[in-house]
């Protein structure tokens, strides 16, 4: 009903009570917008254990190391 609020308060040329209807809504709708994102977020967000092993089972390319002894090192895995 806080639409409607708006619309009663700008029809009845209250600007005070208009301004506050609108930022009651504006909140309400900017905080469910943003709960919706971060929930999306957090459900499609890897967990820890699965970084963790992704990051322990790939190989580590930061050793002074040729790129085929590093092939062929995996390939050996």
């Amino acid at each position: 009903m806080p639409v409607n609020d708006i619309i009663q308060h700008a029809m009845d040329n209250n600007p005070l009570k208009l301004k506050t209807a609108f930022d009651d809504e504006m909140t309400g709708r900017i905080r469910t917008a943003l709960n919706t994102k971060y929930n999306d977020m957090t459900a499609e967000a890897p967990q820890v254990s699965d970084i963790e092993t992704a990051m322990n089972s790939e190989p580590d390319h930061t050793r002074n190391e040729s790129v085929e002894e590093v092939v062929t090192e995996s390939a050996e895995d």
